[in-house]
């Protein structure tokens, strides 16, 4: 067995799951909200008859939220505070994102990668916007609710249809997401490391050369 690199920390993994877990949530629970669970007979399959209570899955929505709101505001200022923007795209990762993508599916070689590949920072740019959109909204439509805040009839359709695109975006950009993970093997030793924090070095030797090469300059 080949040397382990620890690649995710645990604090780094924490805010992941949590953002994860809860989003997902999220999603399933701001479906009930539209409503569509009714209309769709989710609520008639054994142990979803509660999706039929309104009241019960707008609660549920607003208890996940709140992790979800702690989640991301926790992972901006950690990683502000510690300067960490490695995870933001590079010049030339457009290019070698789509070089990565056609690679996954046969057509060509991946370009050499560093800790981050190229798509994984163009997506992280793409979720964290439509993760903020949605964050914000939902904190707007959650201030509507009380008494002493009024916004006009326009404003409130406004903030309601940007929430419900933005909803819809972040869930396409998670199922794309899940998609390479799940669907493209040479991503795999990703998902595990998400879970144990480590990855094999002759993973990262030949799938990050980059990263291993400062790696490598660093236990010299």
């Amino acid at each position: 067995m080949g040397r382990k690199i620890k690649r995710y920390g645990a604090i780094v993994r924490l805010e992941h799951w949590m953002v994860a877990l809860s989003g997902i949530m999220l999603i399933f629970t701001g479906l009930g909200c539209l409503p569509l669970f009714k209309r769709y007979y989710i609520t008639e399959l054994p142990g979803f008859k509660w999706t039929a209570n309104f009241y019960t899955v707008t609660k549920l929505h607003y208890i996940f939220a709140i992790f979800f709101v702690f989640a991301v505001l926790f992972h901006i200022f950690y990683h502000g505070l510690r300067r960490d923007f490695s995870l933001l795209p590079k010049k030339g990762d457009f290019i070698a994102s789509l070089k990565m993508i056609l690679a996954s599916f046969g057509l060509g070689k991946e370009p050499p990668a560093d800790k981050w590949l190229p798509e994984q920072r163009w997506a992280y740019v793409g979720i964290g916007f439509t993760t903020l959109i949605v964050l914000l909204t939902g904190i707007i439509k959650v201030l509507k609710n009380l008494e002493w805040i009024y916004f006009g009839p326009k404003v409130e359709s406004t903030i309601n249809l940007l929430h419900t695109i933005s909803g819809g975006l972040f869930i396409l950009l998670f199922f794309i997401h899940i998609f390479f993970v799940l669907a493209v093997k040479s991503n795999w030793p990703l998902l595990k490391a998400m879970l144990t924090g480590y990855v094999d070095e002759e993973y990262v030797k030949h799938r990050h050369p980059l990263w291993y090469e400062r790696l490598r300059k660093r236990l010299q």
